[in-house]
């Protein structure tokens, strides 16, 4: 597990074929490992694209990817569930705050700082009030805030 977590903080991914020449095991063994990452440990997940293969692509899941965002070498980061939450708690509650995100994902304030400026690069959620920084730091609904589901 260690070996594969370690592949994870530089690629965004990882497959039992890749897993199996690493830690030289057969890849039936590597998916096993990758199974009790994702049931066990809740570390990562499959890919929605190759989830029903036998053999899928993981990745680390959206609260693991927050809480190692210092330790993860590559960027690119799409709409998740983790900004699915944040989300759901802007609509509800009109603003989130850092340490709203550090409370809902258990993580560290400079993660939540990172989940937060991440969002804000995306434009779904922008600073609202006139704090310049601290608690009383505020975010609101951004440009591209996604439309609520009816």
């Amino acid at each position: 597990m260690l070996l594969a977590m370690s592949h994870l903080r530089q690629n965004s991914s990882i497959e039992a074929y890749k897993l199996a020449g690493t830690i030289q095991r057969t890849p039936v063994e590597a998916q096993e490992v990758l199974l009790a990452m994702t049931d066990e440990y809740n570390l990562v997940e499959p890919s929605k694209r190759t989830a029903k293969k036998p053999f899928p692509t993981y990745r680390l899941r959206s609260d693991v990817l927050a809480a190692m965002s210092r330790s993860v070498s590559y960027r690119g980061r799409s709409f998740d569930d983790a900004d699915q939450k944040v989300v759901d708690h802007v609509r509800e509650y009109g603003f989130v705050t850092n340490q709203t995100i550090r409370r809902l994902f258990d993580i560290h304030v400079y993660a939540a700082r990172d989940l937060l400026n991440s969002l804000r690069e995306r434009q779904i959620i922008e600073k609202i009030g006139d704090a310049r920084g601290g608690t009383g730091v505020k975010y609101g609904p951004g440009p591209k805030f996604p439309r609520s589901r009816s």
